[in-house]
């Protein structure tokens, strides 16, 4: 008989969030409205930050961070291979280059001691991935990049709640920050994305960026009709979150801490429960850190073997990510380079449950499953 299959992700929506998507279709605004501000000062609020805006999805936030780093054709981005393509797009969709940074080989996230040596002249920011949850070395990320006069985004897709030095991810520690709200993550709107930043002025300036640059306090006359007079100085997309999936993120945000306690306490026991098991490698993470626990990331020996293995003891296992600098669209960047670190990570990297959705006895189900071997 094959065991109920243990899900490595699963969406929650709150009872109370047809309730409110009622309310937004009801109200007409669907398009923009009260929740997607009341959505921006949810992230404001929990995170501690001051300058928070709503987005589409996370490759939107990613692009406009970048853009507003001074991203542009033909300069590049030091990032790591190991990331989602939602987060290494972006730099191709500006006409820019990565310039592959490797990882460590047990986290998968930037060496920061290898920034300065991989920099260029045309480099404009350093793009830092925290993995599954966990955190990258965002003090030495961040020092290194000041000293290269570099501006720094955090892409903390999985890390909603994610803390270092006792902050939470997105204070601050980077010029931006970019938390996902898709529907798997932490806290999510169906699809939408948060960015923070350190700067009231790329604030601003993103604001208008987000919806075509354009200026929208004198974009319209007082009778509602078009001013001819408002100017559009720098072209933007049609990034904006609509009202209808932030009211969904809103209802997420209420419950947002209790949320990240759990993945938390299931990371934790999975932390004790898995140490010392033979071919597993636990993360060593970033001291003075405090992983959000988005999946529960390790390494392990002969993959191929481990996934097929719990694979039939019915456990959901998925790499997450695999190595982006082999697309062909990125075929210009710099491929001369040695990646050791990415090749061992690559090659070992696998994720395995620990969401709230798990009750004790599939917790427990997990353990036993690694612990038997493959």
């Amino acid at each position: 008989m094959t065991p109920a299959r243990i899900p490595l992700f699963q969406v929650n929506m709150p009872a109370s969030v047809p309730a409110a998507v009622a309310r937004v279709l009801n109200s007409g605004q669907v398009s923009d409205g009260a929740s997607v501000r009341e959505l921006e000062q949810g992230p404001s609020e929990f995170l501690g930050a001051k300058w928070v805006l709503a987005v589409s999805d996370i490759s939107a936030a990613i692009q406009l961070a970048l853009f507003l780093a001074g991203v542009r054709p033909g300069t590049e981005v030091l990032a790591p291979p190991m990331l989602c393509v939602a987060s290494s797009m972006p730099i191709a969709n500006l006409w820019a280059k990565p310039r592959w940074v490797d990882v460590d080989a047990n986290s998968g996230m930037l060496d920061p001691a290898r920034l300065a040596a991989r920099a260029t002249p045309s480099c404009k920011a350093v793009l830092a991935y925290h993995w599954s949850g966990d955190v990258a070395d965002m003090r030495g990320i961040e020092a290194a990049a000041r000293a290269l006069g570099l501006k720094t985004l955090e892409d903390a897709s999985d890390a909603f709640g994610a803390e270092l030095d006792g902050r939470r991810i997105g204070q601050g520690t980077a010029d931006f920050t970019a938390f996902s709200f898709r529907a798997t993550k932490h806290i999510n709107s169906g699809e939408g994305a948060a960015l923070v930043f350190r700067s009231e002025a790329d604030f601003e300036q993103a604001r208008w960026l987000r919806r075509y640059g354009i200026h929208q306090p004198s974009f319209r006359l007082k009778t509602g009709d078009l001013n001819p007079e408002s100017d559009i100085p720098v072209a933007g997309w049609n990034f904006p979150l609509t009202n209808f999936a932030a009211a969904i993120g809103v209802e997420q945000l209420r419950e947002a801490d209790a949320r990240v306690a759990r993945f938390r306490e299931n990371g934790r026991y999975l932390d004790e429960a898995l140490r010392g098991v033979k071919g597993v490698e636990l993360t060593r993470r970033v001291p003075g850190s405090t992983s959000a626990y988005w999946t529960y990331s390790m390494q392990v020996e002969r993959r191929p073997q481990f996934v097929e293995a719990m694979t039939a003891r019915g456990i959901t296992t998925q790499r997450l990510h695999v190595r982006n600098d082999p697309y062909g669209c990125f075929r210009d960047a710099d491929r001369e380079v040695a990646l050791p670190g990415t090749d061992a990570f690559d090659a070992r990297t696998v994720s395995i449950p620990c969401g709230p959705w798990l009750t004790e006895a599939q917790r427990e189900a997990v353990v036993a499953a690694v612990r038997a071997g493959w």
